[in-house]
């Protein structure tokens, strides 16, 4: 028969268990540079176009930036 303290770690390990799952499926790294409530580059401060942003959830810099590094 469980008792509290094993619905409580049971309960527990759920919750770890999805922080985890959000945790990992967040885009890694700083995300857009929001200006005015705009997503914007964080090379050039000029907006990210909306497709890219649908494209690559999370970018941080717009096309033409990304490809002058490359």
């Amino acid at each position: 028969m469980a008792d509290i303290c094993d619905r409580a770690q049971a309960a527990e390990l759920l919750h770890r268990a999805e922080a985890l799952d959000r945790a990992r499926s967040r885009p890694a790294g700083p995300g857009p540079l929001y200006i005015g409530g705009v997503a914007c580059c964080r090379t050039c401060q000029e907006p990210i176009c909306s497709a890219r942003l649908k494209a690559v959830p999370g970018c941080c810099q717009c096309r033409e930036c990304l490809e002058d590094e490359g």
